[in-house]
């Protein structure tokens, strides 16, 4: 039991109930239980009521929870992909508006949804920027802790008491789920080889 927690470096053990070590993996699966809008505006309602005077109650605290715990896999699969300087996908700025560069392939998706607000067109064509400037103002670790933090502020009445920078905090989270968006539509191969819909056609 140790032992596969040991392996477990990108704990998606507690929400997936499956180990994955490969961090392109934990990108496809994260996107596979929720939309990038999603996850958009669960941290904007996290931070929210992480600074406010009431409780988040929109959600029951098991999904708010779930919803943490898929994004502290995003933070640790996103750290093992910082020194990477670029995709194998060579994407121009050209392409900004190309929407097989930013569009998944699920059916329910939703091209407005899915554009990224938040990247500039370098940050778009080279998502791998984004994590380097991530973990830049402030290693994993510490954007682990704040995150916790964070939902354990806004899941109770001990609210406006934390001292972060929360609009860096939300503008740095939502940059990374668009990185790791855009990363996971042009270049992984989900588990159980579904293709995603990346630059096939020209």
């Amino acid at each position: 039991m140790k032992e596969e927690s040991l392996q477990d470096i990108f704990e998606t053990q507690c929400w997936l109930y499956n180990v994955i070590d490969d961090p392109y993996q934990v990108f496809a699966e994260a996107f596979f239980n929720a939309g990038l809008d999603s996850y958009r505006r669960f941290i904007k309602k996290i931070l929210h009521y992480a600074e406010a005077n009431e409780m988040y109650t929109e959600e029951p605290p098991c999904d708010v929870l779930l919803l943490m715990k898929i994004i502290r896999s995003l933070i640790k699969a996103a750290d093992s992909l910082k020194e990477i300087k670029k995709g194998p996908i060579l994407v121009s700025e050209g392409d900004a508006f190309n929407k097989k560069y930013y569009r998944s392939h699920y059916v329910s998706s939703n091209e407005w949804e899915e554009f990224p607000r938040f990247l500039s067109v370098k940050e778009f064509c080279n998502p791998y920027k984004v994590f380097r400037k991530f973990f830049k103002y402030q290693p994993c670790n510490e954007w682990l802790h704040d995150l916790e933090q964070t939902v354990d502020c806004a899941l109770s009445n001990n609210n406006g008491e934390l001292g972060l920078e929360m609009i860096a905090i939300y503008t740095h989270l939502i940059k990374l789920i668009e990185a790791a968006h855009l990363i996971n539509v042009r270049e992984v191969t989900h588990i159980g080889g579904i293709l995603k819909n990346r630059c096939s056609d020209n």
